[in-house]
């Protein structure tokens, strides 16, 4: 009995939705197909499935690897044995882990107001205000005057 999962395929440090392909286990043997042609067929014991997030696993052959994202991530983590997501606590990259909190910290720490709190509460100073009330005199006198010639 064989059984096919469609999805796609990735070769590593790839973006984009890749490569249409199938990969069929039949027996004891694993194929990569995409399309018609056939990319490779292995015995399953030399293939190793890791899950690599967001429904893809990395699928690995030796010294060569794609991520096969399957249409049915689950389907296919039940038939290979593997788990749907990586297990964090098993991961090779432990001593990378990222701190939310100690990064919501920094970056509140890297936070300066606008202006200084300790200063005076006016927006405008004095003399800009009294700049400000002039011209505004002077534009509507300027007004009344083209009014009145009118």
């Amino acid at each position: 009995m064989s059984q096919v999962f469609g999805g796609s395929v990735l070769l590593p440090g790839e973006t984009g939705p890749g490569l249409q392909a199938a990969i069929e286990m039949r027996g004891d043997m694993v194929r990569l197909v995409a399309g018609a042609d056939e990319l490779g067929t292995w015995g399953a014991g030399d293939v190793a499935v890791e899950p690599s997030g967001k429904g893809a696993f990395r699928v690995a052959v030796g010294a060569d690897e794609v991520f096969f994202t399957p249409s049915s991530p689950s389907s296919f983590a039940e038939a290979m044995h593997v788990p749907l997501q990586p297990d964090v606590r098993r991961s090779k990259h432990t001593d990378q882990t990222y701190d939310i909190d100690a990064a919501i910290d920094e970056a509140i720490a890297k936070v300066k107001p606008l202006r200084n709190p300790e200063e005076d509460d006016d927006i405008l100073s004095a003399p800009m205000v009294v700049t400000i009330v002039l011209v505004a005199g002077a534009l509507m006198a300027g007004l009344i005057g083209l009014s009145l010639l009118i």
